[in-house]
């Protein structure tokens, strides 16, 4: 016993209670939440909200102003897109708060913010690695996301639902499927179904489970912690095998089996059941005949067909549920076959947090799990998402590395700002849109992006201190939803049924692939995530990778995304679908055609010069014999091109 002791102590093992951390060494973000009451500043007339009174003061206090208020339509256009990632293709009539309360009540809304938890928790419909078998019901995830921020869903509920929503107490049959395909978080990770080590792919599955829920929710990397104790953080060996215990004890349910494990890579009978009811009473679901595993398929390409939509079951889904119950030995330097002694599930001992509610004897700890994360008392919860809404609205966050809340992080800009933020989102019932609602009506959401001239520019050019706005270029998604709108063939439905074909070979014939085209008229988000195979589209524009959690996207400026202006099938498309929209208007003259043009791509009329400058275009171009569809069209594309289009203000 003794030697097993020192062996442990030698490579860093120890009980966290055995290698206590100095309170003082604990990151800023371990430390409890307070309430900071909001500074005095000396321009009392310019906040419109607490949250101003922390942005002045500091401005204030380094000598800054900062800039006047956005002019209405800029103010439209950028409320528009980041509240449902669509022009607003009118010029505002409505209050300010009129067209945010619009917006937050829309269905669009959660299109919108559903995006930004999905590139956080690695969504994809395929599991990509070396056998790219498809998620055939990602969807139903992504689709639980979408409805959740629509229906403003409190966070700490959201949260606890995709952890542990197959173990709550459910008041209708509606809210039990609800919940169950809320797990489907803990099924979409990237791993190997060939991995040669079972023990191993089962053990990535856990590290996967692991990294998601404590990055995603909590900002902490503790997948640092398999091999040996994080090298920075708090975080034990022992801490990171008291979590693995819970995901260990329990079962991955993704359709996608181990090795060829039942009906081959793809296998529908190792998906969630969803319960129904016929008349009050549960009934066994009849299952729609189709393709729903690999044999069928094999089937299929016997008889020459290659393309074929896996047949929808209505109740199916990915998920989890509670396995064979058993705390998971530590695995001495990451070697799933060296195995060390098993903390209790959950016995987690991380300086400054709270201890989890230990489980029963015959339960995962997942609920416990997510009730410790779902707490009001946990310091890191309600900070990391304050942080990510801010980020999303304001172009940059209060804590410049969002994924990671630990000793290596960047301290906040604003540490009063974000714990006034965080308290309050708690005291407001952990509501998104109330989150969302008091940062766009602040005046420090509505300043115009103007620096040409300013005072503050020279001493503050990156705006930590949020003296501006700033200007931010759009992702792929909304870019690409613009371009339908403009021509009139966005639609708002959802595509039905499973989008992806394939189940995940090397061989042409049986590459999971989506089923919709790039010029689909659905919104960008219910377009297909393959692994590995993603279109270059959305890589030319920045688009996640699907395997990494990336609550921070890059923005990049290559000579792709000019082309995919200039050459793109796409775009060319558009152009004339928009040209064509243009000259079906009922507008009788240029000028107004112009104005109709302009309102719908850029909520403003045409200034006297931009007139002068499309009229010059159009005789230059009718001297050379273009009639007038093909005018419209080449402005049209000129303008789909240009900054206005691709960037807020």
């Amino acid at each position: 016993a003794l030697a097993a002791l020192l062996l442990f102590a030698s490579i860093g093992v120890l009980p966290a209670a055995d290698k206590p951390k100095a309170s003082g060494s604990l990151p800023w973000s371990f430390k409890p939440l307070t309430k900071p009451q909001p500074p005095v500043v000396k321009d009392t007339a310019w906040p419109r909200d607490d949250l101003d009174r922390f942005i002045l003061a500091k401005l204030e206090a380094a000598g800054l102003k900062p800039n006047g208020d956005a002019d209405p339509a800029t103010l439209a256009r950028r409320l528009s897109f980041d509240l449902t990632g669509l022009p607003t293709g009118t010029k505002p009539t409505n209050s300010i708060a009129a067209q945010v309360d619009a917006a937050l009540a829309s269905p669009r809304f959660g299109e919108r913010w559903a995006r930004h938890w999905l590139d956080t928790v690695r969504y994809a419909d395929s599991v990509g690695r070396n056998w790219n078998a498809p998620y055939t019901y990602a969807w139903r995830y992504r689709d639980y996301v979408i409805d959740a921020f629509n229906a403003d869903k409190p966070y700490d509920r959201f949260i606890t639902e995709q952890i542990a929503g197959d173990l709550l107490p459910v008041k209708s049959l509606d809210e039990r499927r609800e919940n169950l395909v809320a797990t489907g978080l803990l099924a979409l990770g990237s791993l190997d179904l060939q991995a040669l080590d079972r023990e191993q792919f089962y053990l990535d599955g856990v590290d996967d489970q692991i990294d998601v829920v404590t990055r995603s929710m909590l900002g902490l990397t503790v997948s640092c912690a398999r091999c040996h104790d994080h090298k920075y953080d708090p975080v034990t060996m022992r801490d990171y095998y008291a979590l693995a215990g819970i995901f260990y004890s329990t079962k991955i349910l993704a359709g996608t089996p181990y090795r060829g494990q039942g009906n081959g890579y793809v296998d529908h009978e190792s998906l969630h059941r969803l319960p129904i009811a016929a008349r009050g009473k549960p009934v066994s679901p009849d299952v729609i005949p189709g393709v729903h595993s690999m044999s069928d398929y094999q089937a299929i390409w016997s008889t020459g067909k290659r393309d074929i939509r896996f047949t929808t079951d209505p109740n199916l889904a990915m998920g989890v549920s509670d396995d064979e119950i058993s705390d998971c030995a530590l695995r001495v330097k990451g070697d799933p076959h060296d195995r060390g002694p098993a903390p209790p599930r959950g016995d987690v001992k991380i300086a400054g947090l709270p201890p989890i509610t230990k489980p029963g004897p015959n339960a995962s700890g997942r609920l416990e799990l997510a009730r410790w994360i779902a707490s009001p008392r946990h310091p890191l919860t309600a900070r990391v998402i304050v942080n990510r809404v801010w980020q999303h609205l304001i172009g940059q966050p209060l804590v410049a590395t969002p994924d990671d809340f630990g000793a290596t992080s960047e301290p906040p800009s604003h540490p009063e700002l974000l714990d006034h933020l965080a308290s309050r989102f708690i005291a407001d019932g952990w509501s998104i849109k109330k989150l969302v609602r008091t940062i766009v009506l602040s005046r420090t959401y509505q300043l115009s992006g103007a620096t040409r001239g300013q005072p503050a520019h020279e001493a503050d050019p990156q705006n930590t201190l949020c003296w501006r706005a700033n200007l931010r270029r759009l992702e792929f998604e909304p870019l690409r939803d613009s371009l339908l709108v403009a021509a009139g063939e966005l639609t708002f439905d959802r595509p039905e049924g499973i989008q992806i074909a394939g189940i995940g070979g090397k061989s042409a014939k049986s590459q999971v692939h989506s089923l919709l085209d790039i010029d689909a008229p659905y919104r960008t988000i219910y377009l297909p995530v393959i692994r590995g195979r993603l279109p270059e589209t959305f890589n030319t524009f920045d688009f996640p990778d699907p395997c990494q959690i990336a609550g921070r996207r890059d923005v990049t400026t290559v000579a792709p995304q000019a082309l995919f202006f200039l050459n793109s099938r796409l775009v060319t498309d558009c152009a004339e679908a928009t040209a064509a929209r243009v000259l079906k208007s009922s507008s009788t003259t240029d000028a107004a055609r112009l104005t109709w043009l302009y309102q719908t791509l850029f909520a403003r009329a045409p200034t006297a010069d931009e007139v002068t400058a499309a009229a010059g275009l159009f005789k230059d171009l009718q001297r050379h014999g273009a009639d007038a569809e093909s005018c419209w069209t080449t402005l049209v594309q000129g303008l789909l091109a240009s900054a206005e289009f691709r960037y807020i203000r």
